[in-house]
């Protein structure tokens, strides 16, 4: 997964993550911050060494999955009736459903977590 954090004219921090990606990248920016990473990152190691099945957490926003190897980022606007749609279009998803490796989000927590610091 690529991804690049920035600095607005304002200050806020935002992330942006590649296509496919990018509802990682707009939970970021909305819903984690570094005491939240923190938290994260301790839930990824429990999963990973076994410790624990699997962890849910429900944001404003979106809702996380962790569990065997990966993790599932759903935003809670997901819930849209395609039927509603004429003939030949298709509802735009990826804003607001994602999925990775345990890894790939570690990564990407640490790295935003520092981003956030100044480190």
């Amino acid at each position: 997964m690529e991804f690049d954090f920035v600095r607005d004219l304002d200050g806020r921090c935002r992330a942006r993550c590649d296509m496919g990606h990018e509802a990682f990248g707009q939970w970021l920016t909305d819903e984690v911050d570094v005491a939240e990473a923190e938290r994260l990152l301790v839930a990824i190691e429990a999963v990973d060494s076994r410790h624990q099945d699997e962890v849910r957490k429900e944001y404003a926003e979106f809702t996380l999955a962790l569990g065997d190897g990966e993790a599932e980022l759903i935003g809670h606007g997901l819930a849209f009736d395609s039927g509603e749609l004429e003939e030949g279009m298709h509802y735009y998803d990826d804003a607001h459903y994602a999925g990775c490796g345990l890894d790939d989000l570690a990564r990407l927590l640490t790295q935003w977590q520092a981003f956030l610091t100044g480190r």
